[in-house]
């Protein structure tokens, strides 16, 4: 399938280190490509700041999964199934270190349309935060076709 508009529906809950539990849920309209064996989808969402939406690209190959915003903030988070990857998170207020253990991730594309389902922990500056699920479902954006 060539370049095609999609409708993003992303949800990713978070379990803290105290039990606390956090939901996001995001629906958006977004840009898919293929190229050389890989899968992109670029969507803006605006679930993460209310003041404004952040780019966001997710990058899909047999490899894994590759998250990656800039804008009012700035990151790129690595999952690759049984490794620990580092990245950095940018901020206003600062850098700070972030490492991605991903215990389950399953992709599944097929003819522009998909899934994406990672179970991962997230340590900020070697410090565990928060257990973490992101399901991303990718389809025909019927509103743009």
């Amino acid at each position: 399938m060539a370049d095609a508009m999609v409708a993003v529906t992303v949800e990713g809950v978070q379990v803290d280190t105290a039990g606390e539990k956090t939901v996001l849920k995001s629906k958006a309209s977004g840009r898919y490509a293929a190229r050389a064996g890989k899968h992109y989808v670029r969507y803006e969402d605006a679930s993460l700041h209310d003041k404004e939406a952040v780019p966001t690209v997710l990058k899909m190959s047999r490899d894994g999964l590759t998250l990656i915003r800039r804008g009012a903030v700035d990151m790129q988070l690595e999952f690759q199934l049984g490794e620990k990857t580092r990245s950095v998170y940018r901020t206003p207020y600062g850098n700070f270190d972030l490492l991605v253990e991903t215990h389950k991730l399953d992709i599944y594309f097929q003819d522009g349309e998909g899934k994406v389902m990672a179970e991962y922990d997230l340590f900020l500056n070697e410090n565990l935060q928060s257990h973490n699920t992101l399901n991303v479902v990718i389809s025909a954006d019927s509103a743009n076709n």
